[in-house]
């Protein structure tokens, strides 16, 4: 009686385990949907609050565009209007037409500086390859190098990818360099472009040899409309800020001895690397 009491006991024993299992089955599939769906919740709270800075942003950027575009504009027009002076030698009409052709540019990367700041990380996304990035931005800027500037590129990650726009992408890639540039002015100018990739982040860093960042300046270079070049538009690293944010990334200067270091860091897709 004793023996079938405790197979008895042993019977339950394992139909409570069975039973058990199941509800903590049930109760793991129920936290893993539940964890599936928090993630996605605060993925879409994160695209939601890079909106609402973007547009607070725009907003500033629309009292601000008036006076940006006026003082190009003026000096175009008044440039434009001593052209049709009589007996204006032709190396002083060349010289004007220079220089409105030269505020209209500054015109021309005011927009086009804005309408990327707007779009930021939007448009279609899909796989980038970094390496292909790094091409993209170097031919975008064969013709800006002059005979004293020198790109390099290096990609130590072959195959290294990720989910973006690649417009948007090389467009801040090309804004960093830009920047890097003008940074260094009429000396040697060498800049390199140089990705890698880190614990499941794709990290491309632009450095330059120029002057570095002044102190002052290192807490407000990514705000909207903030230079210190007089023909600056102060939105190139607004922009490239825009672009990290939509694309879940993120763009830092990194403390360097000399030059100016810019970190973008962005997700990379599993298996890209």
């Amino acid at each position: 009686m004793a023996a079938a009491l405790e197979a008895g006991e042993l019977t339950q024993a394992f139909q409570t385990f069975n039973v058990l299992s199941g509800a903590l089955e049930q109760s793991y599939r129920d936290l893993e949907a539940q964890v599936t769906r928090l993630n996605a919740e605060l993925a879409e709270a994160r695209l939601e609050r890079v909106r609402q800075e973007r547009l607070a942003t725009l907003g500033e950027m629309a009292a601000r565009l008036a006076h940006d575009v006026r003082t190009p504009l003026a000096a175009a027009l008044l440039y434009a209007s001593r052209l049709g002076l009589d007996g204006l030698a032709d190396a002083d009409r060349r010289e004007l037409a220079g220089k409105v052709v030269g505020r209209l540019r500054h015109l021309e990367q005011l927009v086009a500086d804005m309408l990327a700041f707007a779009r930021g990380g939007g448009g279609r996304f899909g796989r980038c390859d970094v390496g292909a990035l790094l091409e993209s931005t170097a031919h975008s800027l064969a013709s800006r190098l002059g005979p004293r500037a020198r790109l390099t590129i290096r990609t130590h990650a072959p195959g290294l990818a990720v989910l973006g726009n690649a417009e948007a992408l090389v467009g801040a890639l090309v804004n960093l360099a830009v920047n890097a540039l003008d940074a260094v002015g009429d000396g040697e100018a060498h800049v390199e472009i140089e990705a890698s990739e880190r614990a499941g982040r794709a990290q491309i860093r632009v450095r330059d040899n120029g002057p570095g960042i002044a102190p002052e300046h290192r807490a407000r270079i990514f705000e909207a409309f903030y230079t210190t070049r007089a023909s600056g538009t102060g939105l190139g690293l607004a922009v490239v800020k825009s672009v990290a944010l939509g694309h879940g990334g993120r763009i830092e200067a990194e403390p360097v001895p000399s030059g100016a270091c810019f970190l973008l860091d962005l997700p990379a897709l599993e298996g890209g690397a």
